[in-house]
């Protein structure tokens, strides 16, 4: 419904400017036309309805015959024809004193009625030429309002097409702040930030995350939002919107007086959105710190591409589990000893070694990206599906903090389908692995 409406208003305002340029010439020319004597209605219907300018360009050729003229004393509209002013009586051209035609001050006698003009009296003003400033004016909005439409339409476009993606809110109250954020560093520091704030009533504060993610169309920011008097709000509105000046994270609370809980927030977007915060239906000012940690609660999926043994923290459990002829084999925890996977021969082994974890990790998250149009049409009864849990839940099947990842061979290319890659937007689920990578697995079975 937003983008409808933002839809609506960008067609509106295209709209009202390709009608100004005619509405802008119609008017020129009917009062210009006008003060020439000339069909001020006709050259106006021309003017206006013939395409792409070429009456308004026949009108400024042609109005050159008929020129703009005013009386140097009254300043009101004459021709060359006139001798004086029909309005305040000036002389503006020379006369022959006996008949009164138009004669030249050159002239010595009058052409009409052959009387000598020599010591005539043949003093004047002659009229002036109007300044014509409205014809540029409208030149330049002919030339500015095309180009300013064209940008306002390229910008427009890229505004709509960079969209806010899926966005997440949870509020926590700062006892289930500590107890839940993992990292000690991470809770100390957030603790620091409240502590420097001079709080007031009218404001809001947030800490950003700025977070890219190869599986993501864009990027990731993290937003740990503090609004006093907001906290347990019992009407929540939350939503991202984009339009021309770019994506809005718009977060909607009532005044409840109550201060003592923070609001995680999790959104994708090619830029940095803008927080809107209202609070009580009165539009409150955010002032926003970037940081180089995830400030919320949210769990941010590690890329394990090109980690080192020792620098990134693995996930509570990972499992592998044979298929064949879409039936399960056994199941591999690879928490123990690489030593302990070769030493069983049945279909489950443990492996403490977290550097062959590591391995599994990297290798996935290294496999090369592939369209889905290049996969094989494979039908999937053999091969391995690899279940990565950043943290376990042993009452659920599935959740948030999982992976499954199916691995197959064809023709003798190892394949992965990558479980985080959830939609197209997000790029291709389906990876190229290594050539060692489908033994590696074979091996924790043998």
């Amino acid at each position: 419904m937003a983008l409808s409406m933002r839809t609506v208003i960008f067609s509106l305002v295209v709209l009202v400017a390709l009608l100004t340029i005619p509405v802008m010439i119609g008017v020129y020319v009917y009062r210009d036309a006008k003060r020439r004597g000339m069909n001020a209605m006709a050259w106006t219907l021309i003017a206006v309805v013939a395409p792409a300018l070429i009456g308004f360009i026949i009108y400024l050729l042609v109005r050159g015959n008929s020129p703009d003229l005013q009386c140097p004393q009254c300043a009101e509209p004459v021709t060359e024809q006139y001798v004086i002013c029909p309005h305040c009586g000036a002389k503006l051209r020379p006369a022959c004193p006996n008949c009164s035609f138009p004669v030249e001050p050159d002239w010595n006698v009058c052409p009409k009625c052959a009387t000598p003009l020599d010591g005539a009296e043949m003093r004047h003003t002659p009229p002036l030429r109007r300044q014509d400033r409205t014809l540029s004016k409208i030149l330049i909005a002919i030339i500015v309002v095309p180009v300013a439409l064209i940008a306002l339409a390229v910008f427009g476009l890229t505004a709509f097409q960079s969209a806010g993606g899926p966005s997440t809110l949870r509020e926590a109250t700062f006892d289930e702040y500590d107890q839940e954020q993992v990292s000690e560093t991470v809770r100390e520091a957030v603790h620091d930030w409240l502590d420097s704030l001079e709080v007031r009533s009218d404001r809001a504060y947030a800490l950003r995350y700025d977070y890219s993610n190869e599986l993501g169309a864009g990027h990731e920011y993290y937003y740990l939002f503090y609004v006093p008097d907001g906290g347990q709000s019992p009407s929540t509105s939350f939503g991202t919107d984009s339009g021309l000046l770019g994506t809005t994270l718009n977060l909607r609370l009532e005044r409840t007086g109550y201060s003592g809980s923070l609001y995680c927030v999790q959104t994708s977007a090619e830029n940095p959105p803008s927080p809107r915060i209202v609070l009580g239906g009165k539009h409150i000012r955010c002032e926003t710190q970037v940081v180089d940690y995830n400030p919320t609660l949210f769990f941010i999926q590690p890329n394990y591409a090109q980690a080192e043994p020792g620098t990134v923290e693995l996930p509570e459990r990972l499992s592998v589990v044979k298929i064949v002829g879409n039936a399960n084999v056994g199941a591999v925890e690879v928490t123990g000893s690489a030593e302990a996977a070769a030493s069983e021969n049945a279909g489950i082994a443990e492996v403490t070694d977290e550097d062959l974890m590591l391995k599994i990790l990297s290798a996935i998250d290294s496999g090369e990206r592939v369209p889905m149009e290049q996969i094989p049409d494979y039908d999937f009864t053999d091969g391995f599906e690899i279940i990565v849990e950043y943290k376990v839940q042993e009452d659920l099947i599935m959740h948030p903090d999982m992976a499954r990842h199916l691995v197959f061979m064809d023709d003798g290319i190892c394949y992965l389908i990558d479980d985080r890659v959830t939609n197209s937007a997000h790029g291709s689920a389906y990876r190229i692995m290594g050539e060692d990578f489908y033994a590696l697995l074979e091996r924790l079975f043998q």
